[in-house]
């Protein structure tokens, strides 16, 4: 359980860092909308738990959404709502690859 809980810790932290480069904006969008399904489904390759990257992405929204309101005082909920769809996007990049693996070992 510690092991579990440490893991969920350091995707938390990998996620405020993450969050940072929401600053750029010619990374924005890409970052947003492409990382969480092209992570999800690495980390799903990669056989982590779908807890992990949810974590990290989730912490990414969050950390845009204090970050947000701390120097511009704008667009919270829109960050926050980032901080629910991210993990939900990378659910997707993840099922894609669990499913499309499971399979492959069913046939094989």
């Amino acid at each position: 359980m510690t092991r579990f809980t440490s893991n969920l810790v350091a995707a938390a932290i990998l996620g405020q860092l993450v969050g940072e480069l929401g600053w750029f904006d010619a990374l924005f969008i890409p970052l947003v909308l492409l990382g969480p399904v092209i992570s999800g489904a690495v980390a799903s390759a990669r056989r982590l738990t779908y807890a992990w990257i949810a974590v990290l992405w989730c912490s990414a929204g969050i950390n845009m959404a204090w970050m947000d309101w701390v120097v511009n005082r704008e667009d919270v909920a829109f960050h926050l709502a980032l901080a629910v769809l991210m993990p939900l996007l990378a659910g997707i990049g993840y099922g894609v690859v669990s499913l499309a693996t499971r399979s492959r070992r069913t046939t094989a």
